[in-house]
């Protein structure tokens, strides 16, 4: 699976994967405060800051298994530095799927850097990972499933968003192709 992959497509997965894994205990202390009081995992909610990067990382190194790879170094960061929202040996599944459903619908899209496919991407991700945390984790009700689910989409837009304008940002300075 890495064979594709260059030194510094590696590096800038783990890079952006590092960057995810930071954010969260800056972003996720806010969106629990709304979330925690209706019984909603905080992730899903800010989810869409958190995939964002993965985003970034799929549509800077266009290649193959690029999500995957970025969702098991995430996993594995998760494991290893305890940060919060550690699930244990789970984390490899909650991580590792968002990727999984980024890579797949990235390859659906003909105009992959452009937001429509940036939102799809990062809103179905967040939404994977959110059905995972709600379902097997938590074994929420079907009810709060979908409440969970919509709540990961649109946070999931807003990132998707944020990821196109930062992917526009660094195009235009040229400081990615």
């Amino acid at each position: 699976m890495l064979k594709g992959f260059s030194v510094k497509d590696l590096i800038l997965i783990a890079a952006l994967a590092a960057l995810g894994i930071a954010i969260k205990p800056l972003v996720g202390p806010f969106f629990k405060l709304i979330s925690r009081p209706m019984g909603i995992p905080g992730g899903s909610f800010a989810g869409g800051f958190y995939m964002m990067w993965l985003v970034l990382a799929i549509v800077i190194v266009q290649k193959p298994f690029t999500g995957i790879i970025f969702g098991i170094i995430q996993a594995f960061g998760i494991l290893i530095f305890g940060i919060a929202g550690n699930h244990g040996a789970l984390s490899l599944v909650s991580y590792t799927i968002p990727g999984l459903v980024a890579d797949l619908v990235y390859l659906i899209f003909a105009k992959r850097n452009h937001i429509v496919s940036q939102i799809f991407m990062c809103a179905y991700a967040n939404g994977a990972g959110a059905l995972i945390s709600v379902y097997v984790m938590f074994r929420h009700p079907p009810l709060i499933m979908l409440i969970v689910l919509a709540m990961a989409l649109v946070s999931g837009t807003v990132g998707g968003v944020i990821s196109y304008g930062i992917h526009k940002s660094l195009k235009e300075t040229r400081i990615i192709q």
